[in-house]
């Protein structure tokens, strides 16, 4: 598998054509999807024990992917982490004055590589997730929003008055753990309420102290099938995440997580359990969007979990699987909306998961 006489269909049909991977399994494929892509279809486990597959019933529909080999481990991770690198942007704080700092080194040789420093955080405070309302361009009024630890809400213009924007969210109930995203098409930054019911959002001419206004979401009916989904998820935790399609279709992810007990030390591990999928109508209004629940995204993949959400067209990038959720953080894994299955990535008895900044800490309960 995955070697230099090897070739890999991805799960395709044996007359469809195949991929020849260049690169052997244990470096890393030519294209690092491909590596996902074959873990996640292998039936039971690898010849060489490498990758062993448990499907957990008991749970729903579930796959447990343990990978026994440390090296695979890493080039998982890896693999993972190549569809949040948005072509060269890159965030980290400074370790010499611990400044927010955005880098960006774009694939394109006529675009110029830059690296921004941002202001000062206040003391203790620490970024959830960023968004920004254009890739970074230098001497244009481009927008950085962040979302910080607890109900901080600020926003800064690197190339304007380079200053924290500090936004009052005392009389708004935003989800302290839920993500804040930009919407192109509405030019407003949006973060769900605790709860979900409604969205909070910043215009780009936000002022110091300035409240966020709201969005009632209206659900549709949800089909009969679901409310048992509902049932099996009600002792769950939830975070809600809203992410725009390339074509500006609006997508609210509900992502839900339990707590499993590791049995190596006595404590709880969050773990993954499912995703749910709602879609924001066409017919939706400046002060009411309705939501759609939904088992089909089309071509497109959802990334959660390194800064703002988002979604590509998977026939844009060979490996990934279309109408799937790419997760990372507490979990690595995948969860196909066709067939509602939740494969998660093991390294013994435990996910896989990498704390490195930018993630998504561990969500809430449901209210």
């Amino acid at each position: 598998m995955f070697s230099s006489t090897t070739s890999h269909t991805s799960g395709l049909d044996s007359d469809e054509t195949e991929t020849k991977v260049t690169r052997p399994f244990s470096s890393g494929p030519a294209y690092p999807f491909l590596l996902i892509d074959y873990i996640t279809n292998i039936p039971n486990s690898t010849p060489d024990g490498r990758v062993l597959i448990y499907d957990d019933s008991s749970k729903g529909t579930a796959k447990q992917v343990a990978i026994q080999d440390e090296k695979l481990e890493e080039e998982v991770i890896d693999a993972m982490t190549v569809g949040f690198s948005r072509d060269g942007l890159g965030f980290h704080i400074s370790p010499y004055n611990d400044k927010p700092v955005i880098s960006y080194e774009p694939s394109n040789p006529k675009l110029e590589d830059m690296t921004v420093h941002l202001p000062s955080l206040p003391t203790g405070k620490k970024i959830q997730n960023l968004a920004m309302s254009s890739l970074p361009v230098r001497d244009k009024d481009w927008v950085v929003g962040v979302k910080l630890s607890g109900y901080g809400l600020s926003l800064c213009r690197p190339f304007g008055n380079s200053k924290w924007i500090n936004i009052n969210t005392m009389s708004q109930c935003i989800n302290p753990l839920s993500s804040l995203m930009f919407s192109k098409t509405d030019q407003r930054f949006y973060i769900p309420s605790l709860g979900g019911n409604f969205l909070c959002y910043l215009g780009l001419n936000s002022k110091e102290n300035d409240e966020p206004k709201s969005i009632d979401l209206e659900f549709d009916k949800l089909p009969k099938s679901v409310f048992q989904e509902l049932a099996d998820v009600s002792s769950c935790s939830r975070t809600d995440h809203l992410v725009e399609s390339p074509t500006g279709q609006l997508f609210l992810v509900k992502w839900y997580i339990e707590e499993v007990e590791d049995h190596e030390d006595d404590t709880l591990m969050q773990v993954t359990k499912k995703f749910m999928v709602f879609r924001a109508s066409e017919s939706s209004d400046e002060y009411e969007k309705t939501i759609i629940y939904t088992e089909d995204i089309g071509d497109l993949c959802i990334f959660l979990g390194h800064s703002e959400a988002f979604c590509i067209p998977a026939s844009t990038s060979r490996g990934l699987k279309p109408n799937c959720i790419y997760f990372v953080g507490d979990n690595f894994g995948v969860y196909d909306l066709t067939t509602k299955t939740c494969s998660t990535f093991y390294t013994g008895l435990r996910p896989v998961k990498n704390v490195s900044f930018p993630y998504w800490p561990s969500p809430t309960p449901l209210y």
